[in-house]
């Protein structure tokens, strides 16, 4: 049997007037998640953990099976290093670097930098003085990797707010700090990085940082498609395999299809396959509430409703979990702890309930077990 694990980052959200009193995905159209809902079993798992940073990081590693206290302190920005192949030594410190944008008064406008292109982003980071011991490593867009060679402090002295998770404050409010006080190394590096631009500046924003670790391998064979470079490193640190497809941005209109040919591609190979679609999640940071619907409706016509076709026409026995990593929040732009609705599909499974679709509110009035997320593939591919 296969397991292929769906997961539309942040898709999880809070109901509007302006959706007729629903969620994004009750709003969506979305035939596949309904069909998986429909016909399979739904449930509530805990994918955040008090204390650990509210974010895809510890969601997706829970996912994979892991306890993430375990692993913790741990930042992004390792996996995004082992990606890009930059060798990180132990005494090194690594941070995600955003280009983010900023207005002339001070407000923090857009974390993405409005999407800036890679041509923009290498010219900018070009033009950037980074003081001795310090490298930065373009990824994608507007992220970056930094490292601090032979860094001496330890990763949990530096306190860097995550810019998604802050739009719309004032940078004084958000700074990073060393032990209570303003980090001045790190503030003048913001400060002596900003460009102008028509609304304002571009900046580097450093957060996420972290060590180097090993992690014990998946105790089964697995292959993730992403846009995300910190994810594909993940998968890779895991002892998995895994493919970020051409063409695909984690933004709207990115190359979902090929994430869903490389998936059935290497299905064979594999116990589970993970599907990782980013566009909700930079949607709703950016309080797009139409844009997070066209990305769950996009994720339903090109991944969700043509896998089911796929696999139900091939007759193998397969299982589909459908599982967002957390909750995204349109009007707010954060994340929250709250616990997660999943929904899986397929062999040996019956319904164990009448719900018509996919509803964050309509799976929790159906009081399923809290189940912890590092339990559920295991038990799933048992």
């Amino acid at each position: 049997m296969k397991l292929i694990v769906v997961v539309p980052d942040g898709m999880c959200d809070w109901r509007y007037p302006e959706l007729g009193a629903r969620s994004p995905v009750e709003y969506a159209q979305t035939p596949g998640m309904d069909r998986l809902v429909t016909g399979g079993r739904v449930g509530l798992t805990q994918t955040m953990h008090r204390g650990l940073p509210l974010g895809s990081l510890v969601g997706l590693l829970g996912i994979y099976g892991y306890h993430p206290p375990d692993f913790f302190p741990l930042g992004r920005s390792i996996f995004e290093a082992v990606t890009l192949g930059v060798p990180i030594g132990p005494r090194d410190l690594v941070s995600r670097c955003n280009i983010v944008e900023v207005s002339e008064n001070g407000t923090l406008l857009d974390f993405t930098a409005n999407q800036i292109q890679d041509t923009e982003a290498l010219a900018y980071l070009q033009e950037v003085d980074l003081p001795p011991g310090v490298e930065i490593h373009h990824d994608l867009s507007y992220r970056n990797v930094l490292v601090f060679r032979e860094w001496a402090l330890k990763e949990s002295a530096l306190a860097l707010s995550e810019p998604h998770e802050n739009v719309g404050e004032r940078l004084e409010t958000i700074l990073p700090s060393y032990q209570g006080h303003l980090y001045k190394p790190l503030v003048d590096l913001i400060f002596q990085s900003a460009r102008p631009t028509p609304r304002g500046k571009w900046m580097l924003w450093p957060w996420g940082q972290s060590r180097m670790r090993q992690f014990p391998a998946m105790p089964y064979a697995s292959f993730t498609v992403t846009a995300l470079s910190f994810l594909y490193g993940m998968a890779v640190s895991l002892g998995g395999k895994a493919l970020i497809p051409p063409g695909t941005t984690g933004y709207l209109g990115s190359n979902l299809p090929a994430k869903l040919e490389a998936a059935l591609q290497h299905l064979e190979e594999v116990d589970m396959c993970l599907i990782h679609c980013n566009a909700p999640d930079e949607e709703a940071h950016l309080h797009h509430l139409d844009g997070k619907v066209q990305a769950l409706e996009e994720i339903d016509r090109h991944i969700v409703s043509p896998l089911l076709n796929t696999l139900e026409a091939r007759g193998d026995p397969f299982r589909i979990l459908l599982i967002p990593d957390h909750y995204t929040v349109c009007k707010t732009g954060r994340h929250l702890p709250d616990p997660i609705p999943y929904a899986v599909f397929g062999h040996g499974l019956t319904p164990n309930h009448t719900l018509a679709g996919y509803s964050e509110t309509n799976i929790l009035a159906n009081r399923p077990a809290l189940v912890p997320s590092h339990h559920l593939i295991p038990t799933l591919l048992a």
